[in-house]
């Protein structure tokens, strides 16, 4: 970013190429979301206020116009793709009991967390149903897929909530599952529906997969390190809820046995956040996130690589430069 541009600026500039695709979702989103029992309108419309950046409705579409132009079909399996994110959504909040998101009360916390786990499987039968609708069952099938390895995902970090000894494999295969399943869905139906060949296919995907594990990464360094203010969601709650991240993890193998012994203490306390990035092994924690920043650019430098297989050389560039300015994200 050059002298005086904020980050929004930055991502306007990197999402204009489909800006007015991503209108084109907004309106499908509104009919197939909105357009729900007058007794959910209330939730629907908080759900509605939640509304972020689009940024897997704009993936799908980059990689649409990468593959040779965005086509009704890219609409849809966008908007399905952003419903089925909102439905993780409510039920991640209510899972790690967090109070806020984009600054405003979480669903289980305005309704209860009954509400909260039935509006999110509304909102997931809805994406389903939009699908059953599209010319063939490929969104279908791949979403229906991915959305239960995200489950899987989901159910495996609570499963593992407080085992300080998770591995780095765990911890990926818990985020291939709940994050990157969903971008690497994402790739692999953009391309599909613009008619791409399977090689182009698999290429779009594993961008998707590996530019989620980057994002999912970066969510965990914003969990330790960010400013709620300027995030705009609850923060420190994975530490404080027992999940071991990857920055916790580069720190954990790099302590010696008493202090690691006075870090798994410390985990197992429902400690804040606070006592982690100040306290004694605050040092220790930057070299972990500073090896982790790196690690991000080596994933997204991976990805960037998967586009030289895409037709339309400057789309992919331009989805490069987004995925590597995501992996850069204050918020």
């Amino acid at each position: 970013m050059t002298s005086g541009t904020t980050a929004t600026d930055t991502l306007q500039v990197l999402l204009s190429s489909v800006q007015s695709d991503l209108d084109q979702v907004e309106a499908w989103l509104e009919k197939h979301l909105m357009d729900g029992p007058v007794e959910l309108a209330p939730l629907l419309q908080h759900v509605a206020r939640f509304r972020g950046k689009r940024l897997r409705a704009a993936y799908v579409l980059m990689i649409a116009n990468a593959c040779g132009g965005v086509r009704p079909a890219h609409i849809e399996v966008a908007g399905i793709v952003e419903m089925i994110h909102a439905a993780t959504l409510i039920h991640d909040d209510m899972l790690d009991e967090a109070v806020q998101r984009r600054q405003l009360d979480c669903v289980h916390v305005e309704w209860g967390p009954h509400t909260a786990v039935l509006l999110g499987d509304w909102v997931y039968s809805q994406a389903f149903l939009a699908s059953t609708s599209m010319e063939d069952q490929e969104c279908s099938r791949v979403l229906a897929e991915a959305t239960s390895r995200v489950c899987a995902g989901e159910m495996f970090q609570n499963l593992t909530r407080r085992d300080f000894e998770l591995s780095e494999a765990d911890y990926f295969s818990q985020v291939d599952g709940k994050t990157a399943a969903l971008f690497e869905a994402g790739g692999q139906l953009a391309a599909y529906y613009a008619n791409a060949p399977k090689d182009q296919q698999h290429a779009a995907a594993r961008h998707g997969l590996l530019s989620g594990r980057a994002f999912q990464v970066v969510d965990d360094l914003l969990d330790l390190e960010g400013d709620e203010d300027k995030v705009g969601k609850s923060l420190g709650t994975d530490w404080a809820r027992g999940k071991m991240t990857l920055p916790v993890i580069r720190l954990r193998d790099t302590l010696d046995a008493g202090s690691r012994q006075q870090l798994r203490q410390s985990f197992a306390s429902d400690s804040v956040r606070e006592e982690l990035t100040t306290g004694p092994h605050a040092a220790q924690l930057q070299q972990a996130v500073a090896a982790c920043r790196t690690e991000i650019e080596d994933m997204l430098e991976q990805a960037a690589q998967q586009l030289n297989a895409l037709p339309e050389r400057d789309i992919a560039d331009d989805l490069g430069k987004l995925t590597r300015f995501l992996g850069q994200r204050k918020r």
